[in-house]
């Protein structure tokens, strides 16, 4: 069961109940994560702070509650670094 409140979100951007059907999965995270970026060229004006910070909350508490969705960030560059240094010296 979730716990970010997101019923101000949901009024003002009803389409975003969609985190709702998508919920605990890759989906999910995957869907939250767009909100959060700009795919639009420059051109997305983004979220006002509240409703941002929502978006963020809800991030972060699926990544806590589904950890095996989260992008593992530090090992996919350490990966690359480690494969840089092999490059080099080898």
């Amino acid at each position: 069961m979730r716990k970010t409140n997101v019923s101000k979100l949901y009024e003002a951007y009803p389409h975003l109940r969609r985190i709702d059907e998508l919920w605990g999965t890759r989906d999910c995270r995957e869907f939250i994560n767009r909100l959060m970026n700009d795919t639009r060229d420059g051109q997305r004006r983004g979220f006002p702070g509240d409703h941002a910070r929502t978006i963020l909350r809800l991030l972060m508490e699926h990544d806590r509650e589904f950890p095996q969705f989260e992008e593992n960030i530090t090992s996919d560059w350490r990966d690359t670094v480690g494969e840089s240094r092999r490059g080099i010296q080898g």
